[in-house]
């Protein structure tokens, strides 16, 4: 078995030594597969834009109300 892995970096694909992983995770690499699906993410080294973070917060805040509105005991109608 190989003991390298890819990492991605927005356009940019390496292949690096297993060993090297972590460094390369906090660095903002992303670990993908041979399809280049994420595996695992980066640890470190990336800045977002506040209007970004905004966006998530507000994506969280919508999820956790559907979320709320699924849990929530259902009422029949009688009849």
């Amino acid at each position: 078995m190989s003991n390298t892995v890819k990492v991605k970096r927005l356009n940019k694909v390496l292949n690096i030594d297993k060993d090297f992983l972590p460094s390369y995770l906090n660095d903002g690499f992303d670990q993908i597969n041979d399809e280049g699906k994420i595996i695992k993410r980066a640890t470190g080294g990336r800045n977002i834009s506040v209007q970004e973070y905004n966006q998530a917060l507000d994506k969280i805040d919508e999820l956790e109300e559907e979320i709320a509105a699924l849990k929530a005991p259902k009422t029949t109608a009688k009849k």
